[in-house]
């Protein structure tokens, strides 16, 4: 599975120059199997302004089915979503012959304000592509290990972010120990530049192996496209010699429970 990470700076709330930043960006990328943008990548993280980028949703949802046919690749990033009065913090995953699965941020950066603004989502997710399971989560997220658990066996977890500088360690640290303690590979995608309140993001986009090796990394604080392949049968022969998950403990979580699964 080779992936593509898009380490990008973003337009504070412009929807149409993000859009077409990025499909710049996506003009660079080669041949590849998965494009992952960062969170919020058509506006930015701001809580203000989250209807005019909700009125946008179908116009984004249908550029990125367009790039994901285009380069025939899974396209995954968020933007917001708006249904019933309520705001979502919504990744999607466009896939190359039609159609988007979807997943909306179940941790709401409280510190942010952003639980005051979107409505936490209640379920995981796996998405499927080329055999390989994905399960998607969003920024805040990657800290809560519970959710992030690799209870049904997925193959890779992406996080996609805005993450800022002044807590880069943390980012780096627990996507290593997400990829550790779930055996799967972990990609992480975060912006760089600063937004329009003022933080500043490093990026440390990155892959991770299950033995939470550093497998590609993208250049601190620059806008940048890496590229990382990633071994589904090197993963499979490590789960069997080193088999961490078969001693897992078991729980149930009291909301979003079971995953959804969506072919692809």
């Amino acid at each position: 599975m080779n992936v593509a990470m898009v380490q990008a700076e973003i337009l504070w709330r412009d929807v149409p120059g993000n859009l077409a930043r990025f499909e710049g960006s996506l003009e660079q990328v080669g041949v590849t199997d998965m494009i992952i943008l960062p969170e919020m990548f058509t506006s930015g993280f701001s809580m203000q302004g989250k209807e005019e980028t909700a009125a946008a949703y179908e116009r984004i949802k249908a550029w990125m089915e367009r790039m994901a046919m285009r380069k025939n690749a899974l396209v995954i990033g968020s933007t917001v979503y708006g249904e019933g009065g309520l705001y979502y913090n919504r990744l999607l995953g466009a896939y190359p012959n039609g159609g988007c699965a979807v997943y909306d941020k179940r941790h709401c950066f409280t510190m942010g304000e952003e639980r005051a603004h979107f409505t936490p989502g209640r379920k995981r997710e796996i998405f499927t592509f080329k055999g390989i399971r994905i399960a998607p989560f969003v920024c805040y997220d990657l800290r809560f290990p519970v959710w992030s658990r690799n209870t049904d066996g997925y193959d890779l977890a992406v996080y996609v972010a805005n993450w800022p500088e002044t807590r880069r360690d943390p980012w780096q640290i627990l996507l290593k120990a997400r990829a550790v303690e779930n055996q799967a590979y972990v990609v992480g995608v975060n912006r760089v530049g600063r937004d329009g309140n003022g933080l500043d993001y490093s990026g440390d986009s990155m892959a991770v192996s299950p033995r939470g090796e550093v497998l590609a990394a993208c250049t601190a604080g620059q806008p940048e496209i890496c590229r990382v392949n990633l071994d589904m049968q090197a993963l499979e022969t490590f789960r069997k010699k080193f088999p961490v998950l078969a001693d897992r403990d078991d729980f149930e979580l009291c909301e979003g429970k079971n995953y959804e699964v969506h072919p692809g």
